[in-house]
């Protein structure tokens, strides 16, 4: 087919045809869907179809390529659609990647603010005012979690203790046996990680007046009788977080390659915050509940080293104390495979450092 304008293409080619349908096609669902998508959405898809029409039905683009070296012929104009396509891709997934990270958010912030409602309803919040509160973030270890509850001391260095539990979306009755055996739980609907069950904790104990928050893993892994190394130094005023690191103490041994990666992030923590660290991805520490509110926490999984990272960028007083790191009592880790934990650490290790 030939067609006699100008900045027509001289033939209208399969290709060609096949791109001004898609783009008719765009602009269409843009149109007849515009009620039920977001306004931007709309747009975007309005700006799809319209380049799609411009590209494929008319010959404006050819002036463009050239500007870039992409010469008709040979190809290179179809290379330089391309490279352009590309880019426009790439900014369209860190669109995405941005709104998802928003959703992330707000979903964190709704678990978080469902979890102090119900927490304030129960009137558990006097509980914990003037006291050592014991955070233990936990999901589907129903096994473990009665055991570890059972060794929490009623007091540490001359202070009463309360425990909360935070059921992480467990399946499997682990918020049930925690308050069976005398601890608050707070709950998520739905499991987010460790990090935001923390997060939560925090807040909850902020909220709540809490002298010191210790937090410990739910599956046995640290030993609450060592819970006094953690908050002496805080309660006595040296620091304000006391960070447990198993290289100082002991540790039972691990898989080769956990023990190496935890070597190496230890090096990379301690170079870009220039602080001698030796254990970065140990959740036993004291924290003085005051300094809280300083930290910017948004890590779901990897939050040890985020913790850690982010009480050194804001010069809060902190130090690494001896503790044991033991075997967990039952059932299996739930840190993914070496690689993938090895990869999302170090995500996080870098996300920190340059916000």
């Amino acid at each position: 087919m030939v067609l006699q304008a100008g900045i027509f293409p001289a033939e209208l080619t399969a290709l060609r045809s096949v791109g001004l349908l898609f783009g008719l096609a765009l602009i269409a669902y843009a149109l007849v869907r515009r009620r039920s998508l977001r306004n931007v959405d709309v747009l975007i898809l309005l700006a799809a179809g319209l380049g799609l029409l411009l590209v494929s039905g008319t010959e404006i683009t050819d002036e463009l390529l050239s500007a870039f070296s992409f010469q008709k012929g040979n190809g290179g104009r179809i290379l330089g659609l391309a490279v352009f396509a590309i880019f426009v891709l790439f900014l369209l997934i860190l669109r995405a990647l941005s709104q998802s990270a928003r959703n992330a958010r707000q979903l964190s912030a709704a678990l978080e603010g469902l979890a102090w409602e119900e927490f304030r309803q129960a009137e558990l919040p006097e509980r914990f005012h003037g006291k050592v509160a014991i955070l233990v973030p936990a999901y589907n270890e129903a096994e473990n979690i009665g055991h570890v509850l059972e060794l929490i001391p009623s007091e540490v260095c001359g202070l009463p203790t309360q425990v909360l539990v935070v059921d992480d979306g467990s399946r499997d009755g682990t918020g049930d046996v925690a308050a069976e055996h005398g601890a608050a739980v707070a709950r998520h609907v739905t499991n987010r990680g460790g990090g935001a069950a923390l997060r939560t904790g925090y807040r909850l104990m902020v909220e709540s007046g809490a002298e010191i928050v210790v937090t410990l893993d739910a599956d046995g892994q640290h030993l609450p009788s060592e819970m006094e190394r953690l908050v002496k130094p805080v309660l006595d005023g040296e620091v304000d977080v006391a960070h447990g690191s198993r290289v100082l103490g002991q540790a039972d041994r691990n898989h080769f390659a956990r023990e190496l990666g935890i070597v190496f992030f230890n090096r990379v923590v301690s170079a870009i915050t220039r602080t001698h660290v030796t254990d970065c991805s140990n959740g036993y520490r004291a924290v003085r509940t005051t300094v809280l509110p300083q930290l910017v926490l948004r890590q779901e999984q990897f939050h040890t080293s985020e913790f850690m990272i982010e009480a050194i960028k804001r010069g809060i007083p902190a130090r690494e104390v001896p503790i044991t790191v033991e075997r967990r009592l039952h059932g299996h880790s739930k840190k993914p495979a070496v690689v993938r934990y090895g990869l999302g650490f170090a995500n996080a290790i870098v996300r920190t450092w340059l916000r």
